[in-house]
């Protein structure tokens, strides 16, 4: 039976140990791990605050844990910090009994999973408050920063694209999401990162086209990608770079992607150096 505790610090003196800013923190914990939701603000950002699963196998004993940096899709943009939960990743976590037992103990307790929240406007103009969230939670859990993945879908796909051409150095793996390009800086930075993209090739909300000059463009700066047309079809032990293209209408890419072993398997294959 699953028992949940929940604590509500809403603190004068509680401070973060990176940025000494006062937070509100929300605490929920379950048999298998700790929810925090980080309401914050940021110097010059318009990220309010982050959300953070921890699985309870992760502690000062164990060995470190890799990090999935998770950025949220254009409608959980605005009011509260935990409406991440409603969709993708962040709602397989709040609900593992919906997940296949084969992939269950993957997602759930192989990785921290990191979830900013952004009031308004792309990621990838945010950096400075993105690397002072992870840098918060390594200070506080026990993270390998070597390997850090970044994912997102729609506009967190823009901001997976922008962030990782940004700061590349920060992340080891990325997976951008039926994303566009337009926050992309350097085309050179982020030719170095291992990158599976996936976008439906029918899609009405973010033209598929975005993808599709992306990787036209990384290819022309030397990069091979492997094309596939569906993520439980790809070899993903042989590529660093794929492109899945589905065929498909519908907007959600992300549910297929998250739902297969693939994508995370494919981030725990790189460590920075």
């Amino acid at each position: 039976m699953k028992t949940t505790l929940k604590i509500s610090l809403i603190v004068a003196l509680y401070f973060l140990s990176f940025h000494h800013s006062i937070a509100q923190v929300t605490t929920t914990t379950s048999d298998i791990a700790t929810f925090t939701t980080v309401e914050k603000n940021y110097p010059e950002s318009r990220i309010d605050g982050y959300n953070l699963y921890v699985p309870k196998s992760c502690t000062s004993q164990s060995d470190a844990y890799p990090v999935i940096v998770f950025l949220q899709g254009g409608l959980g943009v605005g009011g509260d910090v935990d409406v991440i939960y409603g969709w993708g990743l962040p709602k397989m976590l709040k609900e593992p009994e919906t997940i296949d037992a084969d992939l269950k103990k993957l997602v759930t307790d192989t990785f921290v999973v990191i979830m900013p929240h952004i009031q308004e406007g792309q990621f990838y103009t945010n950096e400075k408050a993105i690397q002072s969230i992870i840098k918060e939670v390594a200070s506080n859990q026990n993270i390998d920063t070597k390997r850090i993945y970044l994912t997102g879908l729609s506009r967190g796909g823009h901001g997976t694209w922008g962030l990782a051409s940004r700061i590349p150095e920060t992340f080891a793996a990325v997976a951008p999401i039926c994303g566009g390009n337009h926050g992309i800086s350097d085309y050179t930075s982020l030719a170095q990162l291992p990158i599976w993209n996936s976008h439906n090739t029918g899609d009405r909300r973010v033209n598929y086209n975005n993808s599709e000059r992306t990787i036209s463009r990384l290819e022309s700066a030397g990069l091979s990608f492997h094309k596939t047309k569906s993520i439980a079809s790809t070899d993903y032990k042989k590529y660093d770079h794929i492109f899945t293209a589905t065929e498909s209408d519908s907007h959600d890419a992300w549910t297929e992607m998250y739902a297969d072993a693939s994508v995370y398997n494919w981030f725990l294959k790189y460590r920075k150096e």
